[in-house]
């Protein structure tokens, strides 16, 4: 008897065990760690503030959250990753504005439609610097230097990505000559070359650019729309000026996205906890240190704002003809 007990006492801790290793395989999402992908370099605006987002969100997600840093074909490149990982909901897109400029070119190769908006989580402001010895110290030295000498003023972009787009837009607005001078990697090298003037204007974050600011090593130029930031006091913005069709460049968004083939589940999943993490007093505090507009979207809210924002870049595509032969 005490053989047959010992058995049952097996057969009963063998079932324990499977059902143990059945439930280890239906365990609830997520059960590894998840890949954000952000298709710019490291150190950026966007790598910091994704980062600072993760770190909060996985003190209430278990899972191990891993940044992968993609570069490359004017963000195109990072972006074509994060659409053709798996669709098992393990892979996730955090970008801004930029990737609507790639898809709408053509450049990206992939239907815009085809990533859908995960949340909203912040934005920063934008502005126009310009090198210490710029002939022109505020908005209109700057258009009258630009009538009088079409096509003198350098202004640094990165080609076909969002700094090109918003500078064929000022150019456009204030009916002025720009010579675009391409500037590959975003904010980073934009300063770096306002600083050794090989350029004479161009597009930065305003919290970036505040140390510069101090040193006097880059000019405030102007805001898009009225920002209240220390150092910037005084400052009138583009939209102040009269030309209050930029306002709607001020900032660039930061947005989660994940593929629509992906489980509806994980993207209320996401939602979900990043609604959280935004309202933790403690990141609010964090990210609003970078001049960050921290209002959360989701839903109809976030698609309805995605699709105006998709629209008007699309207008700039085909106002500039931008628009590439791949494009669908």
């Amino acid at each position: 008897m005490k053989e047959r007990g010992g058995l049952r006492w097996l057969g009963a801790a063998a079932l324990a065990l499977a059902m143990g290793f059945g439930g280890a395989a239906k365990a609830e999402y997520p059960e590894k760690p998840v890949t954000f992908v952000l298709p710019n370099a490291a150190g950026g605006a966007a790598d910091i503030n994704l980062r600072i987002i993760l770190k909060h969100l996985e003190e209430i997600v278990p899972a191990r959250l891993v940044v992968k840093n993609i570069t490359g074909g004017a963000t195109a490149t990072g972006t074509r990753a994060a659409y053709d990982a798996p669709k098992d909901g393990y892979t996730l897109l955090f970008f801004h504005q930029a990737f609507m400029g790639t898809a709408s070119q053509g450049i990206l190769g992939r239907a815009f439609t085809d990533m859908r908006p995960v949340a909203r989580a912040g934005s920063i402001d934008i502005m126009y610097g310009a090198a210490k010895d710029a002939p022109f110290g505020n908005l209109p030295e700057m258009i009258d230097h630009a009538k009088a000498n079409p096509g003198a003023i350098r202004v640094g972009v990165f080609l076909r990505a969002h700094s090109h787009m918003v500078a064929l837009k000022v150019q456009d607005a204030l009916d002025v000559e720009f010579n675009m001078i391409n500037i590959p990697g975003g904010g980073g090298p934009i300063r770096a070359a306002l600083v050794g003037h090989q350029i004479d204007l161009g597009i930065t974050t305003v919290a970036e650019s505040a140390k510069y600011f101090e040193s006097g090593d880059i000019k405030p130029l102007f805001v898009f729309r009225p920002v209240d930031v220390p150092g910037l006091e005084g400052l009138p913005s583009a939209e102040e000026l009269g030309y209050s069709d930029l306002a709607d460049v001020g900032s660039v968004t930061n947005y989660f996205w994940i593929h629509k083939d992906a489980p509806e589940e994980v993207r209320t999943y996401w939602a979900d906890k990043i609604e959280q993490v935004m309202a933790d007093p403690d990141l609010q505090v964090e990210l609003g240190q970078r001049i960050i507009d921290l209002r959360f979207a989701r839903g109809d809210e976030l698609q309805a704002e995605v699709d105006a924002q998709y629209a008007n870049t699309v207008a700039i595509v085909e106002k500039f003809g931008l628009s590439t032969d791949s494009n669908e």
